[in-house]
């Protein structure tokens, strides 16, 4: 009597903990001597419901229901040693271990789909600020070499005045990687308050006047007076003159651009049109991710450094609101920033 009621509780303590097995982010799958599927849990039928087609695997030979060849390798394999090894499975890459016990292999899935995505976007990552600092470092170094035998003072401020240009280049991306580094870590909280947009607009066009001179290019304020936001300014002001900035250095000769505001349906919605060259529409989803050019060339000679519509979508998330494009070739852009009308 005894003795049957300690099975009772061992499988039902069984039962339990297999359960529990079900509600696990990660696969188990449970292969017997004769290599009969013995346990697969329900997340690992998830990741196989392709192999599966709705076939309960428990008792059936591994080869009639696992059809992923990694998978099939690994199961196959005769060697008794414990390894783990990364495979894809529907274009998802999973971390899977093997452990041998009482002659049961045991293989354990790890989603790492999202690590990997993150390492690749790191690697990446280095490899683009290294191509970006190694233009103009070269340049630099060319320079330097050229003013060690160089006796015209003319020719030595010419030279000078690139070196300068390169470094002011340098400044720049190394400010934008420090500016993009805070803003992706959330390390520095929003200091939100009631600011005048117009004010702000009107201060970043005279900032910009040097550059709207060079190129003809008129800047019109449509703002409304006292038409305040409920933002962190400092950031607020780094995202509009990235925005008028790039309008200004990709817009025509003679060209205009204009900054306008509204309220919709509890929003803020601030618009930066431009008269410019306009954005193919393949590349507009890519345009806010970091490096991303649309014309190499032609970024490197009005001087970008490739991260300011990265950095505007962040600022635009911080302040839970987005940023979107509308652009066509040839007849200008009309960059869009929405953020909730969130009161003091």
């Amino acid at each position: 009597m005894i003795q049957s009621k300690m099975r009772a509780d061992e499988n039902l303590y069984i039962d339990i903990f297999l359960k529990f097995l079900d509600f696990l982010k990660e696969g188990l799958i449970i292969v017997d001597e004769n290599q009969n599927i013995e346990y697969m849990n329900a997340y690992a039928k998830e990741i196989l419901k392709n192999d599966l087609n709705g076939v309960n695997p428990v008792g059936k030979h591994f080869s009639e229901v696992i059809k992923n060849n990694y998978l099939y390798s690994i199961i196959s394999y005769k060697n008794k040693r414990n390894f783990k090894e990364e495979i894809t499975i529907n274009d998802d890459i999973f971390l899977v271990r093997m452990y041998h016990i009482n002659n049961k292999k045991i293989l354990h899935f790890q989603d790492i789909t999202l690590f990997e995505i993150y390492k690749q976007a790191k690697k990446d990552f280095v490899s683009n600020v290294s191509h970006e600092l190694k233009t103009p470092i070269a340049v630099i170094k060319g320079i330097i070499e050229t003013l060690e035998d160089e006796k015209d003072p003319e020719t030595t401020k010419k030279f000078l005045k690139m070196a300068k240009k390169r470094i002011d280049q340098m400044d720049s991306l190394i400010n934008d990687l420090l500016i993009l580094a805070k803003l992706e870590s959330k390390e520095e909280k929003l200091n939100r308050s009631n600011v005048d947009l117009s004010r702000v607009v009107q201060s970043i066009f005279g900032d910009l006047e040097h550059l709207a001179r060079e190129k003809n290019v008129t800047l019109e304020n449509k703002v409304s007076e006292r038409f305040y936001v409920y933002v962190d300014e400092k950031k607020f002001d780094i995202l509009l003159k990235n925005l008028i900035e790039n309008a200004i250095k990709y817009n025509k000769h003679g060209g205009k651009v204009t900054v306008s505001s509204e309220i919709d349906n509890g929003k803020v919605i601030i618009k930066v049109s431009d008269t410019g060259i306009g954005i193919p529409k393949e590349a507009q989803p890519l345009i806010f991710e970091r490096f991303y050019r649309v014309d190499k060339s032609r970024s490197r000679n009005v001087g970008g450094t490739g991260l300011g519509l990265s950095i505007v979508k962040h600022i635009a998330e911080a302040h839970n609101g987005k940023v979107e494009v509308q652009s066509e070739v040839g007849k200008g852009s009309i960059f869009i920033v929405k953020i909730p009308e969130t009161e003091k």
